[in-house]
């Protein structure tokens, strides 16, 4: 785990094996704010739990699961979000909201996208009635092949996050390092089932 240790006077960090980075806590208090998210929603891939904390805060109850138990408030470990089939029961929900894992998708199984976050949301569509949140690289939408295969998705809205947040791997907030000094653009990607027509931009700013 501690693959994602820091480098010294740097904020560049060995790739956590788990995909686990941690978004600052702003973020989904932020989208929270001004995105409603009825009935059942369920962050899967919730790492130390900031979506499930920020729902709580804005009155919103986020179930929290995550691959990995690693002993904080509000969420269920061992919970492979990309297994399939998933446990009874637990889907389908009516919202996700997750900042997803990100990189190439490794797997036994056959899958309908080789990207983590590609496939994070076509099952997160699937196994959802109401709405998808996606926290991901602001630019993750640009790009031929991308931009074609989002352009069959109910892509609702996008919002576009600043100043830059911090994403640091888990472990080197566990070590106590404060996130900060953010060098990437991120975004929430939102999506509505039913939605025709093109997506709108918003920002959040962390400070409003």
């Amino acid at each position: 785990m501690m693959g994602g240790a820091i480098q010294k006077n740097s904020h560049l960090w060995d790739r956590e094996p788990d995909n686990w980075y941690v978004e600052e806590a702003w973020c989904s208090q932020r989208l929270f704010e001004v995105e409603d998210f009825p009935g059942r929603v369920v962050d899967p891939c919730a790492g130390m739990g900031n979506v499930v904390t920020g729902g709580f805060n804005a009155g919103i109850k986020v179930e929290g699961y995550d691959l990995r138990d690693r002993g904080f408030d509000g969420v269920v470990g061992g919970v492979d979000f990309f297994s399939w089939p998933q446990f009874p029961g637990r889907y389908p929900v009516d919202c996700v909201v997750s900042n997803s894992p990100y990189g190439v998708r490794e797997a036994q199984q056959p899958v309908e996208r080789k990207r983590l976050e590609e496939e994070f949301i076509r099952l997160a569509l699937a196994r959802t009635r109401c709405k998808v949140a996606v926290l991901l690289q602001s630019t993750w939408d640009c790009g031929s092949a991308r931009s074609s295969w989002l352009q069959g998705l109910p892509l609702y809205r996008k919002y576009n996050l600043t100043p830059r947040p911090s994403m640091p791997p888990g472990p080197v907030i566990e070590a106590g390092e404060k996130p900060g000094g953010g060098t990437k653009d991120y975004a929430w990607y939102v999506f509505l089932h039913g939605f025709q027509g093109d997506p709108t931009l918003h920002w959040l700013r962390r400070d409003d």
